[in-house]
């Protein structure tokens, strides 16, 4: 019995020993996942500086093609080839628009190959929120899905649903069966 022990012991520390190596050889998860975090950040950092910049080709590259732009307006939810049929009057101005983000954060799947991301936006409406979900294939991260929406006080959410009310009771109305 101690022979098979010694044979157990002496199996466990070779194996041990190639901890290193194969440590050396293999991102950690650590590694991967920041890794992952910024090339997702750069993404999205390109993304609106194109926009900020006019610069329409660099902006739709940062887009899959089955991507889906959703605005702020109800109306408002575009295939990539609507959205950019929409953008590239603004964008041959020279002034598309600024969106500079001011807070984000990102949620990965456990093999960092899909992100969620929020992202408060300062803007030319004020404070607006992006959020949406990327993917990474073929060594880059791509927007599957941009929603942009508008920030909207608490404290005046009353007088913002009085505004709009009618124009929203209308559009409710021409979408119900």
């Amino acid at each position: 019995m101690a022979f098979l022990d010694y044979r157990l012991i002496r199996a466990i520390g070779q194996v041990m020993a190639l901890i290193p190596f194969l440590q050396a050889c293999s991102p950690s998860a650590p590694d991967k996942a920041s890794n992952a975090l910024a090339s997702a950040t750069a993404c999205l950092d390109r993304y609106h500086e194109a926009a900020a910049k006019a610069q329409f080709q660099e902006y739709f590259q940062c887009m899959d093609d089955s991507s889906v732009f959703v605005g702020t307006d109800a109306g408002e939810h575009w295939t990539k080839a609507e959205f950019m049929a929409y953008a590239q009057p603004h964008f041959e101005r020279g002034k598309a628009w600024n969106m500079q983000a001011v807070t984000r954060l990102f949620h990965f799947t456990a093999d960092s190959s899909v992100a969620w991301f929020e992202e408060l936006l300062d803007t030319r409406m004020k404070l607006c929120r992006g959020s949406g979900v990327m993917t990474f294939a073929n060594g880059s991260w791509k927007i599957q899905q941009y929603v942009l929406s508008a920030t909207v006080p608490n404290e005046i959410m009353g007088d913002l649903i009085r505004l709009k009310s009618a124009k929203d009771d209308s559009l409710l109305q021409s979408l119900t069966p």
